[in-house]
């Protein structure tokens, strides 16, 4: 059984039943659970949404229309923040008590996910 992530093409992503990983990241599709290291890392869905989306190309840089369209379905160019405070909450809890690793601003433009 595969899953697919539908991301703007080029970016189509087939998943084989498992995992993506991303350092010592870890993506469990099937069960939607994350973890970094040993500690879980629990995630709201849409924040789910926005890691996976980072996850299909970790060193690609994502513009904030293509999350917004990607993870949130909106479809025109707006000047909402949504992406960013989605990213920010992200980059907190994949840290934990550490400094932030994987969620990546570039600035004026969007983000990526870096080991």
């Amino acid at each position: 059984m595969t899953a697919t992530l539908a991301l703007p093409e080029p970016l189509l992503l087939e998943l084989a039943p498992g995992r993506l990983s991303v350092g010592d990241l870890t993506i469990a599709i099937d069960s939607r659970r994350v973890s970094v290291g040993a500690r879980r890392v629990d995630l709201a869905p849409k924040e789910y949404e926005l890691l996976v989306a980072l996850a299909a190309a970790p060193e690609r840089v994502f513009r904030k229309s293509e999350l917004l369209r990607v993870v949130w379905g909106y479809h025109a160019s707006s000047r909402t923040r949504t992406v960013d405070a989605h990213a920010c909450r992200l980059r907190r809890k994949l840290a934990g008590d550490g400094p932030p690793r994987y969620v990546r601003n570039v600035w004026g433009y969007g983000y990526r996910l870096i080991d």
